[in-house]
């Protein structure tokens, strides 16, 4: 990484870190990287360049949090706009949206359970090199035909630019009359992802489809 990059994301953080306790920008789970993002200039995007200067990408969470952290965002290969398929098929009603959603996590090692009808799993084809999204009817133990799938030079390309370098940034939260608050800690710069690596971390568990 460029030097001057890192030096100038070093002294943009500790300007955060010096502001302390700041409140949320957004509710539930994002906000806090909505929050860092807003304070360090950042608008948000699902492109292909990293946040900070098109070189560093910025991840984030609570202290203590266990949850995972989302590495990047990126639609099916094949087929186009299959999501909007996938949510009138599999997906459930929800109280506060008026289309069904799927909320599920899984990886490549099991089919895992969604509203106890359908699983889903990762599988990872290196001869034709794509990692396909399989369905399997958990009633009648039967695959879905329809074939979904993600290139690897679709996401070789995406780990690459975007995942090269990453900010990942802790900070402690606290509720003070239902508002949430983050004081903004401590940064680690991340490097060495590469795509071969991030296949293995599928493989592992260590990365998974969300």
């Amino acid at each position: 990484m460029d030097s001057k990059v890192a030096e100038s994301f070093k002294n943009d953080f500790l300007a955060i870190k010096e502001k302390g306790w700041i409140e949320s920008h957004r509710t539930h789970d994002t906000g806090i990287g909505k929050t860092f993002e807003d304070l360090i200039g950042i608008v948000e995007n699902n492109n292909l360049l990293a946040d900070y200067k098109d070189v560093l990408e910025i991840k984030s969470s609570r202290e203590l949090a266990q949850s995972m952290i989302t590495l990047f965002t990126d639609a099916q290969t094949h087929p186009k706009k299959v999501n909007s398929l996938l949510r009138e098929k599999y997906g459930q009603k929800d109280t506060e949206f008026v289309v069904k959603i799927i909320h599920s996590t899984f990886s490549a090692i099991k089919f895992n359970t969604f509203v106890e009808k359908c699983g889903f799993k990762l599988d990872v084809d290196e001869t034709n090199k794509k990692i396909f999204i399989r369905i399997k009817n958990l009633q009648s133990n039967k695959l879905d035909e329809l074939e979904i799938y993600y290139t690897f030079e679709n996401l070789k390309e995406i780990v690459e630019k975007k995942c090269k370098y990453v900010a990942y940034i802790k900070a402690q939260s606290k509720k003070e009359n239902g508002k949430e608050f983050f004081k903004f800690n401590s940064a680690a710069l991340l490097s060495g992802l590469t795509f071969e690596k991030f296949i293995d971390c599928i493989f592992a568990q260590f990365c998974q489809f969300i």
